[in-house]
């Protein structure tokens, strides 16, 4: 038992060490990009060849920048576009049936009221249902309940669409309470977004709100404030490191695209 419990204090200040890793936030330049991309830079030489017009383009550039329109195409490979798609979650441009949104504009054309209903992360292959958390007293201090194998938003915080900051909480694991492990894959999302931009899809009646995640981050449970903001956003909220749980990994998306209900 001895042993069992020096392993364990070992593991846990290991993985509290490696807390900082989950600290990145995408820069404002290609957060920028995904609503107005330049189109890719090609490396225009003239021929070394004295019968060759000037305006000879080296092979097979203009065929990549055509392959690889912009709109399609993560702003990192905008100078080397031969490598774009190569990632394994695809490019900047928005799924199907979705269009970019301004969320002061929307918000002035529409008051949505509607609670959150499903939650989707399509980088990590979750899809799942969300519903409103309640307080119960625990001792003398209310807490607030915990989801069983479902994403639970906090009453109070913003609803999709909505500004302000919307808050989303779900069990990374649950090895003793057995309440499920719906955000069991969330901490891949901090390596993804490095590479890709990672989407955030809430559904409620009054349609589905695409939020691209913005940055990944970390705090103590005991220093967790629901922040406000006066854009519009979700954080994404789940106990971590594993068997530790002491600390929360928050994932961050801001509202870009909205699709109407069919």
């Amino acid at each position: 038992m001895l042993a069992v419990g020096l392993g364990y204090l070992v593991y846990a200040e290991l993985a509290r060490s490696r807390l900082g890793e989950l600290v990145y936030d995408v820069s404002p330049i290609e957060r920028a990009a995904w609503v107005t991309a330049p189109p890719p830079e090609a490396n225009v030489q003239p021929s070394t060849s004295p019968d060759a017009p000037d305006d000879v383009f080296i092979a097979g550039v203009a065929g990549e920048a055509q392959l690889f329109p912009a709109r399609w195409t993560n702003p990192k490979y905008w100078a080397e576009p031969e490598w774009a798609g190569s990632a394994p979650y695809g490019g900047a441009d928005l799924p199907d049936g979705f269009v970019y949104v301004n969320p002061a504009d929307l918000n002035a054309g529409r008051l949505f009221k509607a609670a959150a209903e499903t939650l989707k992360i399509p980088a990590i292959g979750l899809t799942t249902g969300v519903y409103d958390l309640t307080l119960h007293t625990e001792g003398d201090r209310l807490v607030w309940e915990s989801p069983v194998d479902i994403v639970g938003h906090i009453p109070g915080t913003a609803l999709p669409g909505q500004t302000g900051a919307g808050w989303y909480f779900g069990h990374l694991e649950s090895p003793v309470r057995g309440e499920g492990n719906v955000f069991h894959d969330l901490p891949d999302v901090v390596d993804l977004v490095k590479n890709d931009p990672v989407d955030i899809i809430i559904g409620s009646a009054d349609g589905e709100f695409l939020y691209r995640v913005t940055g990944t981050d970390f705090v103590h449970r005991d220093d967790l404030v629901l922040a406000e903001t006066s854009e519009s956003t979700v954080t994404l909220a789940a106990s971590y490191p594993k068997l530790v749980y002491d600390h929360r990994l928050l994932v961050t998306g801001e509202l870009l695209a909205f699709r109407p209900p069919e």
